[in-house]
């Protein structure tokens, strides 16, 4: 990093001085024909008319250099952008399917991580042996510190890495036999910080299933819960949502996320801390619509509110890439272990953001 921030200043640095120095090459030039022509003048070596007739031709010379000076600056900047570009075109997937992999035709939902170790890199193992089995239709929730090993968790499911030892099974058979296709375009994800397209509603949220017709999108989304707020839009289905969405707001953003995972249809259903950072009301928008989505398939919730995972057929509590508590919301609650003073802590805080405003305005007294 360092090394990066010095490359970065020195090349910042350079490219800032570059310019100018030319610029001022040029305007010394200019000066010094002026004060040497002034003095030719009073010699009768030369006229006023001469000097201006020099200074025009510098300034014809000079002005494409100048140019030439900042388009060099310019292509060392695109000289790098496609060194970059080129180095991502050329790199090779770490991820690639076996000669024999196949399309099951669909996926029932029965998972089973056993002894799985993952490193993002050596010497330093985010998952530990870590073991679980899951039935069709089973609410799994991850739930721990940050860097416990959580999203690495789902990412490992959906097969955006491979274990670097044990298995992961889907329906009884390594996920390494299917392909990545068929695998992740059966599974539906909503993200903390959701991406929409530059675009329109309707666009954004057909995106999980491009032949789905209005119709099917105008259910998916009242489904989600969005169609109120879309509705309510200047041009409804049809408003403009910027780039990567940023002329919505986040749970607005997190809102259409949903209704595109519930138009997608997945047979697998992940949602990554999808209300960390939305309001309550729309927090109870999007809990609905996981209700709904979590319904009948086999899904795992990450969440650092608590009060969206009480109803998870089971939870886990995940410390240092293990499982250190594994139960039902009331069976962790009786352990009174860690989960137990990560719910009371968070009720405890809670309670205390909604009486702040009523103690507030409250009288002093004496």
């Amino acid at each position: 990093t360092s090394d990066m921030f010095k490359a970065g200043y020195r090349a910042a640095w350079l490219s800032a001085l570059f310019l100018p120095t030319v610029q001022i090459l040029s305007s010394i030039a200019l000066g010094a024909v002026v004060w040497i022509g002034g003095l030719q003048v009073d010699l009768g070596l030369i006229t006023i008319g001469g000097i201006q007739a020099f200074i025009s031709y510098i300034n014809f010379m000079m002005w494409p250099i100048q140019d030439l000076a900042r388009v060099y600056a310019e292509m060392q900047q695109s000289i790098a952008s496609a060194e970059r570009i080129f180095s991502l075109l050329d790199a090779k997937p770490g991820i690639v399917n076996l000669p024999a992999a196949y399309d099951p035709g669909t996926i029932k939902g029965d998972i089973e991580f056993k002894d799985v170790n993952f490193a993002y890199e050596e010497d330093d193992p985010v998952l530990k042996k870590f073991s679980l089995s899951v039935k069709h239709g089973e609410t799994i929730a991850l739930v721990g510190p940050t860097g416990g090993g959580k999203t690495t968790i789902v990412n490992l499911l959906g097969r955006f890495f491979e274990p670097t030892t044990g298995q992961i099974l889907i329906d009884g058979k390594d996920y390494k036999e299917y392909t990545q296709e068929s695998i992740q375009s059966r599974i539906g994800i909503v993200l903390q910080t959701p991406h929409l397209f530059l675009g329109n509603v309707m666009e954004n949220i057909r995106y999980g299933r491009l032949d789905a017709t209005d119709d099917e999108v105008l259910e998916a989304s009242k489904l989600a819960g969005a169609h109120s707020f879309i509705e309510s839009l200047e041009k409804g289905y049809n408003e403009d949502v910027g780039e990567g969405g940023n002329l919505l707001s986040v749970g607005q953003k997190q809102l259409i996320s949903l209704a595109r995972a519930i138009l997608a249809d997945p047979e697998i259903f992940i949602m990554d801390e999808a209300t960390s950072s939305v309001d309550t009301l729309t927090e109870a928008l999007i809990q609905k619509g996981m209700e709904l989505m979590m319904e009948g398939r086999t899904s795992f919730v990450i969440a650092h509110r608590l009060s969206t995972i009480k109803r998870a057929d089971r939870i886990l509590v995940i410390e240092d890439g293990q499982i250190a508590e594994l139960g039902s919301h009331s069976e962790l609650l009786k352990q009174q272990g860690h989960y137990y003073r990560l719910y009371t802590q968070q009720f405890r805080r809670e309670r205390s953001e909604k009486l702040d405003p009523f103690m507030a305005a409250q009288p002093a007294t004496d």
